[in-house]
């Protein structure tokens, strides 16, 4: 870069005939050039290999038809004095101002491993509050209500159990989604965080005022639920596969959202009314994915809207290394907390201390944090305490087919407990 710097000093004196004031101008701005550079050696990369900024398609008008463009819209800048994400939405003459907020963490996944739970004991902290939604917990914001009544099939029904949901929140999911063409946005997303105690605020040491109240959601279904992928604008529908899924627009929405994993063994899915239908449906099942498989891509056949929609049992919301890439690939991996619903049954009180810290709340008394603790399970699946165990021929076909998506998600995570080979040797 020098020796460049003295070739232009060259060439700037020979144009001008001698070194005048405009040849040392650009021969000193050359200098401060290679400087920054040097100095700041992240520049160095940006400046000779600008950082790849990804493009979406954001020159088509917005359908009314189709749900919103959220990769499109932009992104807010949140308050400084609040921990969590919120602004204030003023009105068009400016006479008022109102709170509006978004959730400052997310349990996004899986299905019947205990989240209900888990976001019960986590909002009995002082400075976590619940939101609006069902059962103060869950939005069905990301999977199911921004897509409108494209929802309206078959799988539903399991979507609604996979949620935890007693019959009578079935019912109503049923009559709510009868709404034709009702998409919801992100303004119908913040009114589930729509919470006075937002706006608690304490006064710092400086004499600022500050709130470190937070709130959050649990959406078990976020994680595996991709099913109407086809629906976001930037995925071609004629794909075999998605390339924007949830997790990229979350990114865009809160890129700083703290993530909440909790897996369960995936052999203990659990579905069907009785233990033979159970067996059945799985064979079947698996039956399916394999004649996918010949034709086409894991991801492809996960994803296949068609496929998933027939399936005798949802087996393609159990690939955890195939769903878990795609949220690896929005975030960075120290913002999402994965842990196994296997060790949270045994220590809660050990994981909500880390789920505390991770959330960076205050700490909580003794007393408090083993009330907390000791409380009974918030929910219990009664369809399947009423099925019971699952047959032993249907559990080792499940172990034998999920072994090797286990051992991926164990080489994904750097870490062999994911493939629950510990739990097998306690059952057997």
């Amino acid at each position: 870069m020098s020796k460049l710097c003295v070739k232009w000093k060259r060439v700037f004196c020979h144009q001008f005939g001698k070194c005048n004031s405009t040849a040392i101008v650009c021969a000193a701005l050359c200098v401060l050039v290679v400087f920054h550079v040097s100095l700041y050696p992240p520049h160095r990369n940006n400046f000779f290999r600008p950082r790849q900024v990804h493009k979406y398609l954001c020159d088509v008008q917005q359908k009314r038809h189709l749900p919103e463009n959220i990769l499109c819209k932009e992104k807010r800048r949140f308050l400084p004095n609040f921990k969590n994400p919120c602004w204030y939405e003023f009105s068009k003459n400016s006479t008022y101002n109102r709170l509006r907020c978004l959730p400052y963490f997310h349990i996004f996944g899986v299905c019947k491993s205990g989240t209900t739970d888990l976001f019960h004991r986590l909002t009995q902290h002082p400075q976590i509050v619940r939101n609006r939604g069902v059962m103060d917990k869950e939005t069905w914001f990301w999977s199911w209500h921004r897509y409108g009544t494209e929802i309206q099939r078959p799988v539903v029904l399991l979507q609604a159990i996979c949620a935890d949901m007693p019959f009578v929140l079935f019912l109503y999911f049923c009559i709510f989604i009868a709404n034709p063409k009702r998409f919801r946005t992100l303004e119908n997303f913040a009114d589930f965080f729509q919470i006075p105690k937002l706006s608690d605020f304490k006064i710092s040491p400086n004499g600022s005022r500050y709130s470190d109240i937070i709130t959050g959601h649990g959406d078990p279904m976020d994680f595996w639920d991709h099913s109407l992928w086809w629906l976001i604008p930037q995925n071609d529908q004629n794909a075999s596969e998605p390339t924007v899924l949830t997790p990229h627009l979350i990114q865009h929405v809160l890129p700083d959202i703290k993530l909440i994993l909790m897996l369960r063994d995936p052999v203990e899915s659990g579905y069907g009314t009785t233990r033979e239908d159970f067996d059945v449906d799985v064979a079947a099942s698996i039956r399916y994915l394999d004649q996918c498989l010949t034709r086409a891509s894991l991801r492809s056949c996960v994803y296949n809207r068609t496929l998933c929609k027939n399936l005798p049992s949802p087996l393609f919301s159990s690939f955890y290394d195939v769903h878990l890439a795609n949220w690896l690939d929005a975030f960075p991996r120290h913002q999402i907390l994965i842990i196994r619903t296997e060790d949270y049954s045994k220590n809660i009180k050990q994981h909500l201390l880390q789920i505390y810290s991770f959330l960076n709340v205050g700490d909580i008394d003794e007393k408090t944090l083993n009330k907390i603790s000791n409380t009974a399970k918030k929910y219990k699946t009664a369809r399947k305490e009423k099925a019971g165990p699952m047959l032993n021929r249907t559990r080792r076909m499940l172990r034998n087919y999920f072994r090797e998506p286990m051992k991926k998600l164990s080489s994904l995570l750097k870490d062999e407990k994911y493939t629950w080979a510990d739990v097998y040797r306690e059952q057997d």
